[in-house]
């Protein structure tokens, strides 16, 4: 994986010099030691090899006996394997092939996935750390009516919470969220890993992809430390040229729902204290010829992060007669989507917008858990530069508290 900073350069007084962002490097001992005091546990967890072992041995019991999984969870419990699923099966997977994987984290999409899969052949896969996730827990108690227990399995909180206390009742199979995992970061732990094993995806590569940016992570030289350098380049941006937008613009189908992971991922973590970063998805090139005029011509106040994959399908226009178009003869669908990323970036250049350009080989298990630990290593990095803790949600909870008050 690459991370690309020279558009920001480039932009001379109306953006980031290198030299500035360098000057920054002596925070990083510091930065890492904050972090570590925090006890958040994210960074280990491609090491927890005994997590890999429940997983792999739970999924193995469960082979061949489902046509369809459904994941009943929202947020960080529902976000990250939907990206791992569209990454690595393709968004369209779950039309052409078994086991399907819905996730079902918005309400109204529960009478389409229950019209779509046999009920008595669906493993249901219910992903609450607290268990008393209101959106969660009432999908659970629906299903739990028309199917039985076996057909269910619990991701949850090690030791305590109402999903935890169920399951040892009814004796239905469960995995753990670490306590010191937040829902946002769990993507790596079996909230994400247990999904992705049932679809036959190689979890260990997705965790060597992870283990390997995590040691990125801890290099105290800028040139090394990727997850620091977009850190320090968003907070700078905000901080001394008002760009308090960032714009995930992947140019790959597959990587779309990274847009969305990331989304929460930056706007739960960072949006505290009247601090905060407002997170915008977009799909290169759809999104050439719907955002960018906005971001070409409008307020300087967006960083629009590009992801590119170098490799793609060999799929080519034939000769084109049309004398306007005949430069399509003969080029390749991955190669016009490229050249268009390229154009676009030149253009914001002339515009003076600040890119950064994050470039994987190919979508793979491999890059894709080098991402997840890309962005979530930039997040407690930028929670040590705003000095919060990125790691609570506080917002978030009088909405839940508000609700139980409604409905009880």
């Amino acid at each position: 994986m690459k991370l690309a900073l020279d558009k920001l350069v480039e932009l001379g007084p109306d953006g980031l010099s290198w030299t500035r962002m360098k000057e920054e490097e002596s925070r990083i001992p510091d930065f890492l030691k904050s972090f570590h005091a925090r006890g958040q546990g994210f960074l280990a967890l491609p090491k927890v090899k005994a997590q890999v072992l429940a997983v792999k041995s739970l999924a193995e019991k469960m082979k061949g006996r489902f046509e369809d999984i459904v994941v009943l969870g929202i947020g960080g419990s529902a976000l990250g394997i939907t990206c791992v699923r569209d990454a690595l099966k393709g968004p369209l997977w779950n039309f052409s092939g078994k086991p399907r994987l819905f996730v079902v984290d918005n309400l109204d999409t529960i009478a389409d996935v229950e019209s779509l899969v046999d009920l008595d052949r669906t493993l249901f896969v219910v992903i609450s750390k607290s268990g008393t996730t209101p959106e969660t827990m009432a999908q659970y108690f629906y299903f739990k009516q028309k199917v039985s227990k076996e057909n269910f399995v619990f991701i949850t909180d090690p030791d305590s919470g109402e999903l935890r206390r169920m399951g040892r009742a009814m004796g239905i199979p469960m995995l753990d969220i670490p306590a010191n995992v937040g829902g946002r970061f769990s993507v790596l732990s079996p909230v994400g890993l247990f999904p992705a094993a049932l679809l036959g995806i190689d979890i260990e590569e997705l965790l060597a992809g992870a283990e390997e940016m995590g040691v990125r992570f801890t290099k105290t030289e800028m040139e090394l430390n990727l997850p620091f350098q977009f850190a320090t380049a968003q907070y700078l941006l905000e901080w001394e040229r008002g760009v308090h937008m960032t714009v995930m613009m992947p140019y790959s189908t597959r990587l779309y729902s990274l847009a969305d992971w990331y989304r929460q991922l930056l706007a739960e973590s960072i949006g505290k204290e009247g601090k905060g970063l407002t997170p915008i998805r977009a799909l290169g090139v759809t999104d050439q010829h719907s955002q960018l005029q906005l971001y070409n011509e409008g307020p300087k106040d967006k960083l629009i992060c590009f992801v590119q994959v170098e490799k793609g399908a060999d799929l080519k226009v034939p000769t084109v007669e049309v004398p306007d178009l005949k430069y399509l003869s003969g080029v390749s669908f991955h190669e016009l989507m490229n050249t268009e990323l390229k154009a676009t970036q030149q253009a914001l250049t002339e515009y003076k917008k600040p890119t950064v350009t994050i470039t994987v080989p190919e979508v793979s298990a491999y890059e894709l858990g080098q991402l997840f630990m890309f962005f979530e290593a930039s997040i407690a990095f930028l929670g040590e530069y705003y000095r919060i803790n990125a790691f609570d949600q506080p917002g978030v909870e009088l909405g839940k508290k508000l609700t139980r008050q409604h409905l009880s």
